[in-house]
């Protein structure tokens, strides 16, 4: 039994801590202060906050036109794309630019294929940019420029009442070649209203090595629970035949089980669905949470329920390793 108790319990702490850890961050990132509007000599009246790249996006509407601003955590090109058709990000309108030794450039691009963009003048477009500004800090990029709300030319994206795809990206490169990465994301903003909402679209190719790694242990985890589901089906109505044995033709340790069993699984299926949309880091890390604490318990029971102490002793005296 102390083996069972053993494993359970490490199951158990593993859990704890990763809530506790995720709990903690949660907490302090609720005590955010006021974002400042003014960037580069300019006031915004919008903003959004991408958690997943940890870009700030700004701007303002101002008679036709709309005043862009990026701040970016890296040292290379920030940009921002609008409406791609895709897959991917096949025809979206794309600006992006960085600072290098105090000088700023920035390029309007046309996403030709779903992985590649060129220079839109180069696809038959107009480049459409009004003016444009630079900086890099320690901290980070910030681009702004400005445009018409109305396309000047083929390619180029009106802006436009309603939700569109805006897609956020920053390289620490600074060349317009240079790859992103997995620091880019899909959003839908509605530049005239307020309903800006996450949406992704992460693409497998995207996911980072930890991330992988979740996936493996999510995979890990449903495993779990499928074999705790299958075991205490099997076991309910198993009547052992040794002088010392347990009590396990009851319903309730069964539904027991395979409750946890069943909630070991969803949460398994609800991480893998989670890496795949681009959650932030605090949620996944409470879904693992969960895992770990769904699967202590799930061991604990079983043993409890499930396991002779005569088969126990026995097993142990063979030196059978499980």
């Amino acid at each position: 039994m102390a083996r069972y108790l053993k494993i359970s319990s490490i199951f158990f702490v593993i859990g704890i801590i990763v809530l506790g850890f995720i709990t903690y961050e949660i907490l302090s990132n609720n005590q955010k202060s006021p974002v400042n509007m003014t960037m580069l000599g300019t006031k915004y009246t919008d903003h959004f906050f991408d958690k997943k790249t940890k870009i700030n996006l700004f701007w303002k509407i101002d008679k036709g036109k709309i005043n862009f601003a990026l701040q970016s955590p890296g040292q290379g090109w920030v940009g921002i794309g609008f409406d791609p058709k895709g897959p991917v990000m096949n025809g979206a309108d794309i600006f992006m630019g960085f600072v290098k030794g105090g000088k700023t450039y920035i390029n309007e691009e046309y996403a030709n294929t779903p992985y590649s963009h060129e220079p839109i003048v180069q696809a038959g477009g107009k480049d459409c940019i009004l003016s444009y500004k630079g900086e890099s800090t320690p901290k980070g990029t910030i681009l702004t420029f400005t445009r018409n709300l109305k396309s000047c030319g083929l390619h180029d994206k009106t802006i436009e009442n309603k939700n569109m795809t805006v897609m956020l990206a920053y390289s620490d490169g600074k060349n317009f070649t240079k790859y992103h990465g997995p620091n880019h994301n899909e959003v839908q903003i509605n530049f005239f209203g307020k309903n800006k909402s996450h949406k992704s679209f992460m693409i497998t190719s995207h996911l980072t090595s930890y991330q992988i790694g979740l996936i493996a242990w999510a995979l890990l985890f449903i495993i779990a629970g499928i074999i705790g589901f299958a075991s205490s089906f099997v076991e309910k109505n198993i009547n052992h035949t040794e002088s010392i044995k347990k009590d396990n033709t009851g319903w309730f340790p069964f539904f027991l089980i395979m409750l946890l069993s069943v909630g070991e699984i969803a949460c398994a299926i609800w991480l893998i669905v989670e890496l795949y949309s681009n959650a932030v880091n605090s949620m996944i890390g409470l879904i693992t949470g969960f895992n770990f604490i769904l699967m202590a318990l799930i061991v604990l029971f079983y043993r409890k329920f499930y396991i002779d102490d005569e088969v126990i002793t026995q097993d142990i005296n063979d030196e059978i390793p499980w």
